[in-house]
């Protein structure tokens, strides 16, 4: 006989026996796509990037539309180095939510990687549009300015960064090294000094 369990008791068993859930009890299927994200979350954390991506395929089975099981699998890639594999996956995620920050973010980092700095930054840019608070995003779009040479720019993104996180004092190092890079010593120096000071309180 069928019997319908909550979601933090069939969380116990997901591991080894989601394949069999959804025939043995009455699930529906948004709690199954619950489970499958919460396992796949579960398996990115500790490196099981093949099994987060087989279970997020299924979530995606049940719902076309899962933009949540679209974008771990993008992470999971990620986590592989299957860099087409990831930019094609958040390509689609950003197909269904186009102002989804970390998505931006996380494509940056990517196409970076793989060598296209331009369309990087564009990325990167996009994702501090969208969340300006945000300084991680801030100081990664400073870094890659500077390495396509756009370095007025790079201060900018830096300087904000480090207003809104001025306890991070790669941030200050950062920017100090643009500092001296364009012959500005004096700025650099107060960076470097900053740097020291943020890592001093960081201990």
């Amino acid at each position: 006989m069928k019997e319908k369990f909550g979601l933090h008791i069939l969380g116990l068993y997901a591991n080894k026996f989601l394949d069999k859930l959804e025939s043995a009890f009455e699930i529906d299927s948004a709690d199954m796509i619950k489970l499958y994200h919460k396992e796949a979350r579960a398996c990115i954390n500790r490196g099981a990037y093949e099994e987060a991506v087989a279970l997020c395929k299924k979530a995606i089975k049940l719902d076309q539309n899962d933009v949540d099981a679209r974008y771990q699998i993008g992470i999971a890639y990620m986590g592989q180095h299957l860099d087409e594999d990831a930019v094609n996956a958040l390509q689609k995620v950003l197909s269904f939510e186009p102002d989804r920050a970390s998505v931006h973010y996380r494509l940056g980092v990517l196409l970076e990687r793989t060598g296209s700095l331009g369309n990087a930054v564009t990325s990167y840019k996009k994702a501090v549009k969208l969340a300006p608070e945000r300084a991680d995003y801030l100081y990664t779009a400073g870094v890659a300015l500077d390495k396509k040479g756009d370095h007025i720019k790079a201060i900018e993104s830096l300087n904000k960064a480090v207003k809104l996180a001025p306890d991070e004092d790669k941030y200050h190092y950062r920017l100090g090294l643009i500092y001296d890079g364009q012959g500005q010593h004096d700025k650099a120096v107060e960076s470097f000094k900053k740097a020291v000071e943020a890592e001093d309180t960081a201990e």
